[in-house]
């Protein structure tokens, strides 16, 4: 069972619906809810996006909430907010910038399993205003001309970034979906 860590996200069913797909059941945590779950028998866990700006608010809440990330050994992906915040919590730095809202053409850097049968660069739908650094311990996955961290990926564990939303980005946003629950052993 997949877990999805719902952040305020208006996307939560497209996440739900790509799931069972490829025929992976999902529970949905609410932010709120996180410290009430042990994250049992989860095979992976995706975090949502969120209309918190981290730059606006005091987000040292949030990684206290999101603090389990460092220690857990469940593969991980963060999408848009959820990607900001593992990097924050690995030492990243946040700042905002121009809103952007449309498809942007995203260049693979580095060769990973996330992206496999994908072409490059390739079309994903971008809905933020903020952008992270790449975090100590991260290798730099993809890019775009609007942001320099749009994918991400922990050098020892899986822990994955994107800062663009996958499960709004058609074909190939699905396949980075399919992907990453490769990764995750279905239990």
């Amino acid at each position: 069972m997949m877990c999805i860590i719902d952040c305020g996200t208006s996307y939560i069913h497209f996440l739900q619906k790509d799931l069972r797909e490829f025929d992976y059941t999902s529970k949905v945590v609410n932010l709120e809810e996180i410290e009430k779950n042990s994250f049992k028998f989860i095979s992976g866990i995706i975090i949502s996006g969120s209309p918190i700006l981290l730059t606006k608010t005091d987000h040292r809440k949030y990684l206290n909430l999101f603090s389990f990330i460092k220690t857990t050994s469940i593969p991980i992906l963060g999408i848009c907010f959820g990607h900001q915040i593992i990097g924050l919590l690995y030492g990243a730095d946040i700042s905002i910038g121009k809103k952007i809202n449309k498809k942007e053409s995203i260049d693979f850097v580095k060769s990973d399993v996330l992206f496999s049968n994908i072409e490059n660069p390739s079309l994903f739908q971008e809905e933020h205003s903020e952008h992270i650094t790449l975090p100590k311990n991260f290798f730099l996955l993809a890019k775009s001309k609007s942001c320099e961290n749009e994918a991400m990926k922990h050098k020892s564990k899986l822990i994955y970034g994107v800062q663009f939303h996958p499960e709004v980005s058609s074909n190939n946003g699905k396949r980075v979906l399919e992907n990453f629950l490769k990764l995750c052993s279905k239990k």
